[in-house]
């Protein structure tokens, strides 16, 4: 009966795509929102979800490469969400002004310690949001891989961006020789 068992669970395991870690990561269509609306109804949203407000309290910004209209903005202090784990820790950063309108915002999913998140959860993550992304704003205008192996460097960056008629994207993720990864996506309508 054990070895049956056992048959059972590696057949499982192949039929889910010999993942353990798939029923812990969470779809990208329930992680990324595409719409910016009132930073009030977004918090009302994070709260009913669990998720852990980490704002800093007070005002940081982002560079222009990031968010090129950033300067065109008086931004309150951006409001930081930290949602409930699974593969990744994802924190979520929104910008917004006086009026509560939410014009960027900014997901980050890193490692966990925890679970000690495996690199291909970091590459079929990456991919997934690209995919979703091209899906819903249209073919990227800008890709750029970057070969962690073949570079001289510690760390390397890959790079995607969108630009929709409603909404805009840039999508990129960090990787490090000593292990490093990390996956960051700007949303912004200007």
């Amino acid at each position: 009966m054990n070895k049956r068992f056992v048959l059972l669970l590696i057949i499982s395991f192949l039929l889910n795509d010999c993942s353990v870690y798939k029923d812990k990561t969470i779809k990208v269509e329930k992680e990324i929102n595409l719409e910016l609306p009132k930073i009030s109804e977004i918090k009302k949203k994070e709260i009913s979800e669990k998720s852990k407000d980490v704002s800093l309290g007070y005002f940081w910004g982002v560079s222009e490469d990031i968010y090129p209209y950033f300067n065109n903005h008086k931004f309150e202090n951006p409001v930081s969400y930290e949602r409930p784990a699974n593969n990744f820790v994802l924190k979520v950063d929104y910008f917004f002004d006086k009026k509560q309108d939410v014009k960027l915002k900014f997901y980050k999913w890193n490692y966990d310690e925890k679970i000690e998140t495996p690199r291909e959860i970091f590459t079929d993550k990456f991919e997934e949001i690209k995919k979703f992304l091209s899906e819903k704003i249209g073919n990227p205008t800008f890709v750029k891989y970057e070969d962690l192996e073949k570079s001289n460097e510690e760390t390397v960056r890959d790079d995607v961006k969108w630009k929709g008629e409603n909404l805009n994207a840039y999508l990129f993720r960090f990787k490090g020789k000593g292990g490093f990864d990390q996956i960051r996506l700007v949303l912004y309508k200007d």
